[in-house]
């Protein structure tokens, strides 16, 4: 199995800007891109040989979500896309003009389901981020700043666990590995 991730999947420009920036839909919309590009990968893997030819990569997120849960990606994983994926479309589409703090708490309680899936994953309550350009020696506990500084860290957090499901079941490796 592999050990790193691939580099289409590793996108730190993003994530730190994600993490740095004071916007809320700034940040929404980029860890929402990375989310995108996970269910794409996720897909690729899914879509080969003939299937391929007989379902296209949805262009929107919730057609990739759809075609993912379809394929098999466990409905926790699902959960919490999705919930990113409604606070995206209330930021986006301007339902709410800031993060709502009980889609975090849903948010929270979908990514703490993960763990269902046999994925170690420390509770939200005990996670923190640093943001050295911004925050300088400064921790940031989750549930102790701002939704935004929560939204990042759920988001990490379904993220990291996604990327270890996939390595657990063995499609992290190269496209020309699978065909």
């Amino acid at each position: 199995m592999a050990n790193t991730i691939p580099e289409e999947l590793v996108d730190w420009k993003t994530l730190v800007e994600a993490a740095e920036t004071d916007d809320e839909i700034g940040t929404v919309l980029r860890l929402h891109l990375v989310i995108e590009k996970l269910l794409a990968f996720y897909l690729d893997r899914k879509r080969v040989g003939d299937l391929a030819k007989y379902t296209q990569q949805p262009r929107s997120f919730a057609g990739k979500l759809s075609l993912s849960a379809a394929f098999g990606l466990p409905i926790p994983l699902v959960g919490a896309a999705y919930q990113i994926n409604k606070i995206r479309n209330k930021l986006a589409h301007k339902d709410q003009n800031s993060i709502n703090p009980g889609d975090i708490k849903e948010l929270a309680r979908r990514v703490e389901r993960i763990s269902e899936l046999g994925i170690k994953i420390v509770p939200l309550e005990k996670q923190a981020v640093s943001m050295p350009l911004k925050r300088p020696d400064e921790t940031i506990a989750f549930g102790k700043d701002s939704p935004r500084i929560d939204f990042f860290i759920a988001t990490m957090i379904f993220y990291s666990a996604t990327i270890q499901w996939l390595n657990s079941v063995g499609l992290m490796e190269a496209l020309e590995s699978s065909g």
